[in-house]
């Protein structure tokens, strides 16, 4: 059984090594894959602070217990024993706990760092599961974000809610996926890629040679396409 309620989670954040509180920064809010931490995540961090942007890591808000004994987190109460998306209809379960996940916790988090910090522009970028509500909060919060940057992930319209593909056209979008993917195999994310054009979407699509990761070496790319105009 599950129950709705109020909750706090965690954000962890990192400032570039020369933060200045009275100066505007980009943004990057990045969303971890199934079963990690934000804490784990916070890894990704030194290119993007590096590049003169602050980096928040939000905690996923479902906890999931590991057989070695460790707490780690998901975004949407995923049934793992089906495990790629797309090769089954989303449960209603799933759906509702995207929805939560992203018009609430994402709505929340938005807010919330805008209030602590001078920002400028915010762009998401999320892994595998974090993907797939970085691509759901790109279409819900379109008016607050600048761009989503989606790695091994997937995207289908029935997990849209009441939300409107179109309506998110105008956010930047860049998907970067492994050839040797078998967690989200290419054809899938493809597919998400080509949904988003046929909705008018500008989107930027890299493969690299490689497996289900976010791969490190292509961050100069990413933050190169993250200060084009």
């Amino acid at each position: 059984m599950w129950s709705k309620i109020e909750a706090y989670t965690p954000t962890k954040i990192a400032l570039p090594d020369n933060y200045d509180s009275t100066k505007k920064y980009t943004l990057i809010i990045g969303l971890h894959g199934y079963g990690s931490t934000a804490e784990s995540f916070l890894g990704l961090s030194k290119p993007f602070t590096n590049a003169g942007f602050i980096f928040a890591a939000p905690e996923a808000p479902y906890p999931v217990l590991l057989d070695n004994g460790k707490l780690v987190y998901e975004w949407f109460l995923y049934d793992i024993s089906s495990f790629i998306m797309l090769e089954r209809p989303a449960s209603d379960l799933e759906k509702i706990a995207m929805r939560t996940t992203t018009e609430n916790q994402m709505g929340q988090v938005i807010s919330d760092l805008k209030n602590k910090y001078m920002i400028d522009k915010i762009f998401f970028t999320g892994f595998s599961q974090g993907g797939i509500i970085t691509y759901l909060t790109g279409i819900h919060h379109h008016d607050k974000i600048d761009g989503m940057i989606i790695f091994s992930s997937v995207v289908d319209e029935d997990w849209l809610g009441n939300d409107n593909i179109e309506d998110g056209k105008d956010v930047r979008t860049l998907i970067i996926q492994g050839e040797q993917d078998k967690l989200v195999p290419i054809e899938l994310a493809e597919n998400g890629r080509d949904l988003l054009i046929e909705n008018g979407y500008n989107v930027t699509y890299k493969k690299f040679e490689g497996r289900h990761t976010v791969p490190m070496h292509l961050m100069d790319f990413v933050i190169d396409w993250i200060n084009k105009k």
